[in-house]
This record gives structure tokens, C-alpha cells and sequence, in this order.
């Protein structure tokens, strides 16, 4: 037993539900030492080594918070953890959520994700915000391992209605 906690931090609040289901089913973990943080669940964080699954968002807000919230941040901040876990680590590098890394003190830290991808060119910040890649693997090769389900891409035509065109085009939310 390491006796380290460790924090995993998710990109919403399905995934932290996601993660705690999969620490359960894979480890002994026993259920008081697991918590979650997130906008509804605010569970006491163990004062031993513990479990805590939360979003991004909840580390990194910078506004008022609630009694109980505050009271759950204050434990975060005021332990070392053993190891931050991300989830989608290619958000690290917004603004918003880079404050996370520096917010939260870990021994170790440890970034997924399947898409090591940005837009805005910010993927190389990842190297000093957590540390170089480590591992990489081809989907195709999981694919053939069995690890992956196979992928069938299909494209669907279908007509539109010259209304309906229309308001497609003018939309704002249009492409």
C-alpha cells in the first residue's frame, strides 16, 4: 500500500462520476476513502490517503464559493498529493485550467488523453506545465490488440426543405 492520495481531475461532472465507478470496480479502495467534488456533490475529503475525483472547473474557480466548498478547498490546497491524475490533459493549457497545476501541490503528475491536439497551438506548454509525453499508442494497432471497438465512419445524406436551408444558413450557430 502506497498511502499517498491522489486527486483526478475530469473535464465534467459525468466523467468524475465515470472515474469513481472505474476506481471501484479495478481497486480495494475502500468507499470512505473515495470522494468526489463537484457542483452537486461535495463529499468530506478523508483525512488519511484518500481518493478525490473533481472537474477542473471546481480547482480552478476563482469566485465566491460556499461554506462547504471553500471547506473542501482548503483540504485540496493543504495537502501534498501523491499523484494528479488528468483526465483530457490537452485542456491543461487554457488559461483557466492551467491554474490548476499550480494551484494543487503533487508529488506526481500524470496526464491522458487520446487527442495530444489544440488549435491554438498550446500543446508544447504541456511540457513544463506537467511534463514531457511518455507514451503513445496508434489506435489502429489497439484496434487489431482487441483494446478498441472497431470504427465504421458513415456518411448520411439526407435533403432539406428550402426553410429549413435557409434558416440553417442564417443561424448563428451555423458553421
Amino acid at each position: 500500500t502506497i498511502k499517498k492520495s491522489c486527486i483526478c481531475l475530469c473535464t465534467n461532472a459525468v466523467s468524475v462520476l465515470q472515474w469513481k465507478y472505474q476506481f471501484k470496480l479495478w481497486t480495494n479502495i475502500p468507499n470512505d476513502r473515495v470522494a468526489v467534488f463537484t457542483s452537486d456533490i461535495k463529499d468530506e475529503i478523508h483525512p488519511e490517503a484518500c481518493l478525490l475525483v473533481t472537474t477542473y472547473t471546481m480547482i480552478s474557480y476563482g469566485g465566491k464559493r460556499s461554506d462547504q466548498a471553500a471547506k473542501v478547498m482548503d483540504a485540496i490546497r493543504g495537502r501534498e498529493w501523491g499523484l494528479m491524475l488528468m483526465d483530457e490533459v490537452h485542456v491543461v493549457p487554457a488559461k483557466m485550467f492551467r491554474r490548476v497545476v499550480g494551484s494543487v501541490k503533487a508529488h506526481c503528475r500524470l496526464g491522458l488523453t487520446a487527442t495530444l491536439v489544440r488549435e491554438d497551438d498550446l500543446i508544447s506548454d504541456l511540457n513544463f506545465l506537467i511534463g514531457p509525453k511518455l507514451y503513445e499508442a496508434n489506435w489502429m494497432d489497439l484496434t487489431a490488440q482487441g483494446y478498441l471497438a472497431n470504427v465504421q465512419c458513415v456518411e448520411v445524406w439526407c435533403p432539406m426543405t428550402g426553410p429549413f436551408m435557409k434558416e440553417y444558413l442564417t443561424s448563428k450557430n451555423a458553421r
